[in-house]
């Protein structure tokens, strides 16, 4: 999820229906958190905008039996 020492900041968002849905979808299809998605996708962005920008590898995650669902 998180390299090692890395501190996590909790961040809230909101989606409409069609991208809540899709995303829930991905992340069951890949057996990830959707906030691994979110993640990813804020990573490509900022990657995107900023050449110079290289996110830490991340320590591969899956889904806790216990996760909520969507």
């Amino acid at each position: 999820m998180y390299a090692r020492g890395e501190r996590a900041r909790r961040t809230n968002i909101y989606l409409n229906e069609k991208q809540h849905q899709k995303l829930y979808e991905q992340a069951e299809k890949e057996g990830v958190p959707v906030a691994e998605l979110v993640r990813r996708a804020i990573d490509a962005f900022l990657m995107w905008y900023d050449p110079t920008y290289h996110p830490i590898p991340p320590t591969p995650q899956t889904r806790k039996s216990h996760s909520s669902p969507g």
